[in-house]
């Protein structure tokens, strides 16, 4: 599976508007970005300023469990909920009736929308055609609340046409299905003024959901039912339950002519009556290559519950990583001279610290924390001194008072298993565990164990150290005492634990006996980070290996393709795709290491 983000396919962000947009596509195995943008099944993505989203396929025929037009980010209730699966579009022109969605019912794929499909552009916007009308059907979510709108826009009619808009509802976590049940509340609080608007609260403890029409007269019919069966065929790809039922309220039925323009939005709150007319500033907008960057760099930093401004790991599945975020700092905001959200982003980390170390996954609401990490707190010491360059602002100190107290307790063994050895190097003791960003687990056990001496867990550590000592010297006068010896040691020690002269590469774990022998991309830290005491000569033998075994056009193999445990394909179910995660997986973050 191949994400792309062609330079064609733009991302628009427009802060008068309010809009905020994300446009990737899934592509094909010959990795063709235009074959890729015009398959049916080519996947779209928009996010808002609050990391929720919407995403699907140009066909309209969800395969994933996680398609939907509405995917709320932070309910306040635990992890995301797709609350908004679809709103379908039936036209009736005369004797004929026209239906623009698709399903697989796993037997067939009906309706067939796809078939009257003569245009789609990454707003996202569908354009349809059909006895010459021309349907237009644009999607995008509203900034600052969890809500999605699209408008419509029809032309080519000869007489006024009939339009139901039928929306379909989950309202359960992102990573779950929904079953038809009593359960669900189908009672329904309509309000007819300025404009029609239909509420109801389908679950205890979940949001509600408020559909609203806006420019144009209608009537809404409660219509309550089940859509059962509908399957997704890239979950049974992976190895999951594929089949979901879907509950549909009922719908909006409205008389339609030439030239009018008119919106539905369904969210969480009621709409602000300005929000229609958000999108036209934006239409038809070219930019740059870079600007498109930006806007995907922008899609990534999001606000969520209590005033935090965080990043997402990435869309649809991961949310907040604590390792995930450091790494991305730089990038996201330092790049972008965004160092308000950068010191904020870090503030945010150093005040959900637990057992005084950087969690995985950090507390959110009512998600509890994930500790398996330990190189998530080393990353904070590297952000923090990357924007202790960029800024004279007083909240340095404190993060670096933090990032002080991180060697403290990382030297006192806060992590039971892990611990500083007598020459200074951490060590990861063996057990069921992965405390790297390579952590993939299968059947309890890491199928990329890196536990003994890490070549990344050490250079970082080595360069937290430094780091942290040019700092106590105005901080904590006797953190050089306890922590200048233990540097030292290391730094001498350094290239002897970790170089292996007849690769002309460096170890990638050392056990306390012998090194292993596989190229991997993890030494990239020991040779970017500086004062990690690596000769010039290594480094220069060591980046030749990488480049010539690992380095793709889209990112760094994590084992090179000589290895007898290198994966050529990541695929199948969890446990197929966990065996390959970091078994030669190419990942594009690397490729900021090795620059």
């Amino acid at each position: 599976m191949t994400v792309i983000l062609p330079s064609w396919f733009p991302s628009r962000s427009d802060s008068a508007s309010g809009l905020r947009l994300l446009s990737s596509v899934r592509g094909g195995e010959d990795d063709n970005v235009e074959a890729a943008a015009t398959t049916p099944d080519a996947e779209w993505l928009s996010v808002n300023s609050r990391g929720s989203f919407a995403m699907g396929t140009i066909d309209r025929c969800p395969r994933r469990k996680y398609h939907g037009l509405l995917t709320v980010r932070d309910p306040g209730v635990g992890e995301p909920l797709n609350m908004v699966a679809e709103v379908e579009e039936w036209l009736n022109i005369g004797d004929e009736r026209v239906a623009l969605h698709s399903y697989n019912w796993g037997n067939a794929v009906e309706p067939k929308g796809v078939d009257y499909l003569s245009r789609f552009e990454p707003l996202p916007r569908w354009t349809y055609e059909f006895g010459g009308v021309t349907f237009t059907r644009e999607l995008w979510l509203e900034n600052g609340a969890d809500a999605v709108w699209i408008r419509y826009t029809i032309e080519g009619l000869e007489e006024p046409a009939d339009l139901r808009l039928r929306p379909l509802i989950r309202c359960r976590p992102i990573h779950d299905l929904t079953a038809a049940n009593p359960f669900l509340n189908g009672e329904l609080d309509i309000e007819d003024g300025k404009s029609l608007r239909v509420a109801m609260h389908p679950y205890k403890n979940v949001p509600s959901l408020i559909a609203s029409l806006h420019g144009a007269p209608g009537v809404f019919r409660p219509d309550g039912h089940w859509y059962e069966g509908v399957h997704y065929e890239w979950e049974r790809e992976r190895g999951y339950d594929d089949a979901e039922d879907l509950f549909t309220p009922g719908e909006f039925c409205l008389d339609v002519a030439n030239d009018g323009a008119f919106c539905i939005r369904l969210g969480t709150t009621p709409a602000a009556s300005h929000e229609p007319q958000v999108l036209s500033s934006v239409l038809g907008s070219r930019r740059s290559f870079v600007q498109e960057l930006d806007d995907a760099a922008e899609a990534y930093l999001v606000e969520l519950s209590a005033g935090r401004t965080g990043i997402i790991a990435g869309y649809p599945w991961f949310g907040e990583w604590g390792r995930d975020s450091l790494i991305a700092l730089p990038g996201l905001c330092l790049a972008r001279n965004e160092v308000d959200k950068a010191l904020a982003i870090l503030e945010s980390l150093a005040a959900r610290l637990v057992n005084g170390l950087v969690p995985n996954i950090p507390q959110n609401g009512g998600v509890p924390p994930n500790t398996e990490s330990i190189d998530a707190s080393l990353l904070f010491i590297r952000a923090t001194a990357l924007t202790a360059k960029r800024t004279r602002s007083r909240r340095i100190a404190a993060l670096q008072d933090v990032c002080l107290d991180l060697i403290e307790r990382i030297g006192e063994g806060a992590d039971s298993r892990v611990h500083v050895d007598a020459q200074g190097f951490l060590f990861v003791d063996r057990g069921p565990w992965a405390l790297t960003w390579m952590d993939a687990l299968v059947d309890g056990w890491p199928v990329t164990p890196r536990q003994g001496y890490a070549v990344d867990l050490n250079a970082l550590w080595l360069f937290g150290l430094t780091t942290t000592l040019r700092w106590a010297k105005k901080l904590r006068p006797a953190f050089s005492e306890k922590f200048g010896e233990t540097a030292k040691k290391l730094s001498d020690h350094f290239e002897e634990k970790f170089w292996l002269q007849d690769q002309g590469f460096m170890t990638d774990t050392h056990d306390g006996n012998q090194p292993d022998r596989q190229l991997r991309p993890n030494q990239l830290w020991a040779l970017s980070l500086p004062g990690i005491p690596v000769d010039k000569a290594h480094k220069k033998r060591a980046l030749s290996a990488v480049r010539e075994k690992l380095l793709t056009p889209v990112g760094l193999r994590t084992l090179s393709p000589d290895d007898p445990g290198y994966q050529p394909f990541y695929r199948g179910g969890q446990s197929e795709r966990d065996r390959a995660y970091h078994q030669g997986t190419v990942w594009p973050w690397l490729l900021g290491v090795y620059t």
